[in-house]
């Protein structure tokens, strides 16, 4: 082909056709330009089209994180549900001792709580691909901020406290209680008699079941289900753009 329209320049030259062959150059020109830009349209689509791809695998990745969290604080927010008579007996003193011969939940109260750690997989992708790409952010990835700085953070802080407090309590009765030693937290056992006693008339375990249930159904329980909320609204988000792609 090049040598093609070497040829017809030579002839146009050798002829002096000069004006012909100025014309004829110049509708080379376009024709060059022109194949360029058609070149760089389909480099430009392809790169889209790819850029779309890792993207949409990414809002698949966090709708995959978003789920799972879900699941994890539906297992959270329903076993509380259970165990928080058991805190609100020992707070309003209703507790009485035949009553822990069936609770089961009673050895957890202030020894410990459901932890979640939220997955976040997907977002971090998704800052990487904008960091890389120089995307501005949408209201998809506003939203998405929102939930992992703002939530997730008072969740954290939740988490902290709590674990505070109730390593705390932990401690300070392992060295200062003789029934610590036999105390069953995992299993199904009968309560011995010394705890039972200690959990009906000691000051500290009461006050200490206040100052956690506070913090564990006024503020992480009602942090979790907003979680969830947010949650859902991003996966509906989600699978609205992805049916529009």
């Amino acid at each position: 082909m090049i040598k093609f329209f070497r040829k017809i320049r030579q002839n146009l030259i050798s002829e002096g056709k000069t004006g012909k062959y100025l014309k004829y150059a110049l509708g080379e020109i376009i024709l060059v330009v022109i194949g360029i830009l058609i070149a760089l349209s389909i480099n430009n689509w392809n790169q889209e089209r790819q850029q779309k791809k890792v993207l949409n695998n990414i809002y698949a990745t966090i709708k995959s994180d978003l789920g799972q969290d879900i699941k994890n604080i539906d297992k959270i927010v329903n076993s509380s549900e259970s165990i928080e008579k058991d805190y609100l007996a020992i707070i309003d003193k209703t507790r009485k001792r035949e009553d822990f011969l069936n609770c089961v939940n009673c050895r957890y109260v202030n020894f410990g709580f459901p932890d979640i750690k939220l997955r976040k997989n997907g977002s971090e992708l998704l800052q990487n691909y904008n960091q890389q790409n120089n995307t501005s952010s949408d209201s998809l990835s506003i939203k998405l901020n929102k939930l992992y700085l703002d939530l997730s953070n008072n969740i954290s802080v939740d988490l902290e406290e709590l674990a505070t407090n109730s390593n705390s309590f932990l401690e300070f009765v392992k060295y200062t209680q003789p029934w610590f030693a036999d105390f069953d937290f995992r299993g199904t056992g009968a309560y011995s008699d010394a705890f039972i006693e200690y959990a009906l008339t000691d000051l500290g375990y009461r006050n200490t079941a206040k100052v956690i249930y506070e913090m564990y159904f006024n503020n992480y329980i009602p942090h979790l289900k907003e979680y969830r909320t947010k949650s859902l609204e991003i996966i509906t988000l989600i699978d609205e753009k992805l049916k529009n792609e």
